[in-house]
């Protein structure tokens, strides 16, 4: 037999574990579910409001938080990626846009603008991110948000920090449902709100800053 004759042969097997590979990565795509998590409608915390306009600028979620996928923790707290749960745009962005909304329920600022907004108000607020995973490490499965937000005084050429400090929501959710995680994520993303609301809300800062 040529040489030449044995190429297709030899091909052959590439081409099926090449056309296997791509078989199930197209699976592993369809079976993907994307979530949003949502927080609670916020308490109004104020009659009037007891700061200035506030601008809600970009999210820093550290990593390996940072991913598209779900992490989870398991047990001696190794961290692993869920590549069939993922949030269906980068976390920053959800966790940024569902902040600035229970911000505006809360009624504190008297008005508060997205990153994207032209207008240039007194405050900024920003936000850290160094936990979001699901925690199966110990006892019931749980969804954690640890979130740190800080408010910054934006006519101050050093940008003082007039607020700062971190909170974390947790929530159990039943393993069993497959729709249970996304949404222990949005009640635990609620708890850390509240829990820095009400903070905010005591913080010592002049009204109408």
């Amino acid at each position: 037999m040529k040489a030449n004759s044995l190429l297709p042969l030899l091909a052959l097997p590439l081409l099926l574990a090449g056309c296997l590979g791509a078989s199930r990565a197209q699976q592993a795509a369809a079976q993907k579910r994307t979530f949003a998590p949502l927080a609670q409608p916020a308490p109004r915390l104020a009659p009037s409001p007891r700061f200035a306009s506030v601008k809600v600028r970009a999210f820093r979620v550290l990593p390996p938080f940072d991913a598209r996928t779900f992490i989870v923790r398991r047990d001696g707290g190794e961290l692993a990626a869920d590549f069939y749960n993922a949030w269906i745009v980068p976390p920053q962005d959800l966790l940024r846009v569902q902040t600035a909304r229970y911000l505006e329920q809360t009624g504190l600022f008297s008005a508060v603008f997205d990153a994207s907004s032209g207008t240039l108000p007194p405050l900024n607020l920003e936000g850290v991110v160094s936990d979001l995973c699901l925690d199966y490490a110990g006892g019931a499965p749980a969804a954690v948000v640890t979130l740190r937000l800080l408010v910054l005084d934006d006519r101050s050429a050093s940008f003082t920090v007039l607020f700062s400090t971190e909170k974390t929501g947790r929530a159990p959710f039943d393993p069993a449902d497959p729709t249970a995680p996304a949404q222990a994520f949005g009640q635990a993303l609620t708890q850390a709100l509240e829990a820095l609301s009400q903070a905010l809300a005591t913080a010592p800062l002049t009204p109408n800053y």
